[in-house]
C-alpha cells in the first residue's frame, strides 16, 4: 500500500509541474473556444443596409414579400424600375467623392460632407420607437454651410416603419412630411435671409441685363443715344428678333419686380451720352443691397443709406455689363 500511495503522490507532483510549465511557456492545454452568435440586426441597421449597402440584393431583402414580388420582376433594369433605381443610391453615393459616414447609434444616422468640408448634411434621428416586432424611425435633414446651420424653406421629415419577419426587418411603410415651423424666430429669420439673397441675385442680374440693353440700344440709335424707357430697350416677345436684338427683360418692362424698384435716369442730351440705372429695395427696412450702374457698364452695390449714394460710395460688383440674355 505504501508503494501505491507513493506512486500516486509522484503522479500528482508531475501533473502540477506540467500545469506550471504550461503557464510559464504560453499554455499547452487547448480548451474549446467559446463561440457566440452575433447580436440580431436592429431596425436602424437594417435601414442603413437597405439604402446604403453596395450589395444590390440588400434593398430587396428588406422589402415585404408582397412588395418584392409585385415591384421587382425578372429582367428589369434600374432604367425601367423605380425600385431598382432607389436600390442604386448606396452604390452611387459610395462611389462619389462625398465623405459619408453612417451611425448605428447616436443622434445622427448619416453625415455627408462635400466641397472639402464646406458643406455638411446631417440626417438626424428624431425618434426611434421599438414596440415589440415593429419599429418606427423618424428622420430629419439638417444642412450646414461653413459650419453654420442653413434654413431650408421646408424641413423634410421621413418616417420609416419596419416589422420583423423571420428575424429580418422589413420596410412596411414610408411617410413623408413637410415641417414648416412658422412660430420659430430662428427659422423665420433664416428663411427671410435666403429670400433676400435670392432677390438680390435677381436684381443684380436684371441690372446687368438693362445695362447691356442700353449699350445695344445706343448702338442701334446713334441719333438718340441712351434711353430712359424700359419698354424701349427690349423685345416684348421673347422669340422676336430685330428690335432689342432678341434680348428679353426678366422683369417684362415693369419698374417694380422681385422686391425692387428699377429706375432709369440722366438720359439727357440729343443724342443722350449718359444714363443711370438704380435698383432699390421696395422695403426700406430690409438689409438687402441697392444696385446701380451707368454708361460705363460698371455695376456697384451698397447696403443701407440712400440709394443715390450707391453711385459715389458703392462697392464694385463687376466691371463690365453682361450684355443681356440673348434668346436667339
Amino acid at each position: 500500500m505504501d508503494g501505491w500511495h507513493k506512486g500516486l503522490e509522484e503522479d500528482f507532483m508531475r501533473f502540477d509541474c506540467l500545469i506550471l510549465l504550461c503557464a510559464m511557456f504560453g499554455g499547452c492545454i487547448s480548451l474549446p473556444a467559446q463561440t457566440s452568435s452575433p447580436p440580431p440586426q436592429t431596425a436602424r441597421q437594417a435601414l442603413i443596409e437597405m439604402f446604403l449597402s453596395k450589395n444590390p440584393e440588400d434593398f430587396a431583402r428588406h422589402l415585404p414579400d408582397a412588395a418584392r414580388q409585385s415591384l421587382i420582376h425578372k429582367g428589369e433594369t434600374p432604367e425601367s424600375s423605380f425600385v431598382l433605381r432607389i436600390s442604386q443610391i448606396g452604390r452611387q453615393m459610395g462611389s462619389s467623392r462625398e465623405h459619408i459616414e453612417t451611425f448605428e447609434t447616436g443622434p445622427n444616422i448619416l453625415v455627408s460632407e462635400q466641397n472639402d468640408g464646406h458643406e455638411r448634411v446631417e440626417i438626424a434621428v428624431e425618434h426611434d420607437s421599438l414596440l415589440g416586432e415593429e419599429d418606427e424611425i423618424e428622420l430629419s435633414v439638417h444642412y450646414y454651410k461653413d459650419g453654420q446651420l442653413e434654413s431650408l424653406p421646408v424641413l423634410p421629415r421621413l418616417t420609416f416603419t419596419l416589422k420583423q419577419e423571420k428575424e429580418i426587418w422589413k420596410l412596411t411603410e414610408v411617410t413623408a412630411a413637410a415641417h414648416v415651423p412658422l412660430t420659430d424666430p430662428d427659422y423665420l429669420k433664416g428663411l427671410r435671409k435666403q429670400q433676400d439673397e435670392a432677390n438680390e441675385t435677381a436684381a443684380q442680374m436684371r441690372a446687368n441685363v438693362i445695362a447691356g440693353a442700353e449699350a445695344g440700344y445706343a448702338a442701334r440709335h446713334p441719333d438718340q443715344g441712351f434711353t430712359c424707357s424700359l419698354a424701349s430697350l427690349f423685345a416684348h416677345d421673347p422669340g422676336a428678333s430685330g428690335e432689342g436684338d432678341g434680348l428679353y427683360d426678366p422683369g417684362q418692362g415693369s419698374e417694380e419686380w422681385n422686391g425692387y424698384r428699377f429706375t432709369l435716369s440722366a438720359c439727357d442730351g440729343s443724342p443722350a451720352s449718359k444714363y443711370r440705372i438704380l435698383a432699390e429695395p421696395l422695403d426700406p427696412g430690409t438689409e438687402t443691397k441697392t444696385f446701380c450702374s451707368d454708361q460705363s457698364g460698371t455695376l456697384k452695390s451698397i447696403t443701407g443709406g440712400k440709394g443715390s449714394s450707391c453711385f459715389s460710395r458703392g462697392q464694385v460688383v463687376n466691371t463690365q455689363a453682361t450684355g443681356g440674355i440673348s434668346l436667339d
